[in-house]
């Protein structure tokens, strides 16, 4: 069953935000089973939500990559994370999205 996952990393910065990202590999390297990652700056530090194909997936993924990288970047962060079912989708204007983000890490002008 496809799933949200939404983890809630206090504190963080964006330098280690990026450091644990290019220790992930992910934006090269995608972890079968991911559909959709999304992080947004907030007040406590960051929100990621991502949509998995199965629960399963993403907790292989935190305890053999994620947790991984973030030690080697030297991260210890509170993190908050919740795993719930998916109910619905709605991604009208996807194709438009890239010219949107060309700039962002992971986007297709990102640093390579």
């Amino acid at each position: 069953m496809p799933t949200v996952t939404i983890i809630d990393v206090y504190d963080m910065t964006p330098e280690e935000y990026r450091r644990v990202m290019d220790n992930l590999g992910v934006e090269k390297d995608p972890e079968p089973g991911i559909y959709l990652h999304l992080t947004a700056k907030m007040d406590f530090g960051y929100r990621v939500v991502e949509i998995w194909d199965e629960a399963q997936h993403f907790q292989d993924f935190m305890e053999r990559r994620l947790a991984p990288a973030a030690e080697k970047a030297e991260i210890n962060r509170r993190m908050d994370v919740q795993t719930v079912p998916l109910h619905n989708f709605f991604g009208p204007r996807l194709d438009e999205l890239p010219g949107l983000i060309a700039s962002l890490p992971g986007g297709p002008n990102a640093r390579t």
